[in-house]
């Protein structure tokens, strides 16, 4: 009887970790051309949601997290990467000052959540990108108005 109680306390543990480890993973990116057709909030609530599971990963699955959201962006051709670009931009232009500034607050505090290492790492591949695209450089340097 003992064995069996201790048994099913390991199998309950078990089951228990096992769950907690399991919703701990991160979603797959959406295709950004599906973010691009959500509504404002749609999409606030959907980084929230992220938001919320970047604090429960660890390092290396929101690096794999962002790696798999580059993949998407780079499967585009850069005719429908510019497109997209120039959507997203007419709909930032189109968000009144408080929304912009919930999305802006939103963002920092995703990061805010990172470790320094990665902080550290993605204003590297941020760096790199910008070599990597001098044409685009002054685009993205340009601070985004309200």
């Amino acid at each position: 009887m003992k064995r069996t109680m201790q048994g099913l306390i390991m199998a309950s543990v078990l089951m228990v970790s096992a769950i907690g480890i399991a919703s701990a993973a991160l979603p797959e990116p959406q295709d950004p051309q599906v973010v691009a057709n959500m509504t404002f909030e749609q999409r606030l609530q959907m980084s929230k949601d992220l938001r919320e599971q970047f604090k429960q990963a660890t390092p290396e699955e929101r690096r794999a997290y962002r790696q798999k959201l580059h993949a998407k962006f780079k499967a585009l051709s850069p005719e429908d990467r510019k497109a997209l670009r120039d959507k997203m931009h007419a709909q930032w232009q189109a968000l009144s000052p408080e929304q912009k500034k919930e999305l802006r607050e939103n963002r920092k505090a995703m990061i805010a959540a990172m470790t320094p290492e990665e902080r550290l790492e993605m204003k590297k591949e941020r760096e790199e990108w910008m070599k990597a695209h001098p044409n685009e450089k002054e685009h993205w340097n340009k601070p985004m108005s309200n």
